[in-house]
């Protein structure tokens, strides 16, 4: 008798241990899209910084941004396509490595196997893509992340992500004269590495901002 009821206490225990599991997995916080380490895009930059800007046709789109001397796509660049729209960001080997896509109803920012996607009507997050699976965002994740349109009173303007009303994430910051910029936001401030457009010359200039 001792035995069966060990048996039983036992299948019980081991139940209720999935069952913990099973919540904690339901409320595991999902990552919006890959952190770049800090040294890996230091390593990137030096890998690019002398490949020069230039135009390039292929049926994916047409793309402005660095090339390699072979003139491979490779650096900072964007593409205007009929499939994703516009898409910004960081590209290696023709592939963009991490960036922003904006098509006419929604957004994503991060790498291809990994991003969060938000409704431009809205600006708010609609999933995260991770691993071919699609996650609810979280209900934190919802109250304070957006993609959102701001201008300004001298005419430029700020597209991409915002947080608690701030810029802070990925986006693009056009100015009044043509220029803009892309890159990663904190407290409405430039962060890390980023790369200015400049319309009139064509040309690139890759940045770094200290926090």
């Amino acid at each position: 008798m001792k035995k069966k009821l060990f048996t039983l206490a036992l299948a019980a225990l081991i139940q209720s241990s999935f069952m913990v599991m099973d919540v904690h997995a339901q409320f595991v916080r999902l990552e919006k899209y890959p952190t770049i380490p800090a040294e890996f895009e230091a390593a990137f930059v030096d890998q690019v910084a002398e490949y020069a800007a230039g135009v390039v046709k292929s049926l994916y789109g047409q793309y402005f941004g660095q090339m390699t001397r072979e003139g491979n796509v490779y650096g900072y660049g964007y593409y205007i396509t009929d499939l994703d729209g516009e898409v910004y960001g960081l590209y290696r080997n023709g592939d963009l490595a991490f960036g922003i896509k904006k098509g006419l109803e929604v957004a994503k920012v991060g790498t291809n196997d990994h991003y969060i996607a938000y409704d431009l009507n809205t600006g708010l997050p609609i999933y995260v893509m991770k691993d071919n699976q699609k996650y609810n965002p979280s209900p934190d994740m919802r109250e304070k992340n957006k993609f959102m349109v701001m201008t300004y009173s001298n005419g430029d303007k700020y597209v991409g992500e915002v947080y608690d009303n701030q810029r802070e994430g990925y986006g693009l910051y056009f100015y009044a004269n043509g220029d803009f910029y892309y890159g990663h936001y904190k407290a409405n401030k430039q962060i890390s590495y980023g790369a200015l457009f400049r319309r009139e010359q064509s040309t690139i200039a890759i940045q770094y901002w200290d926090e």
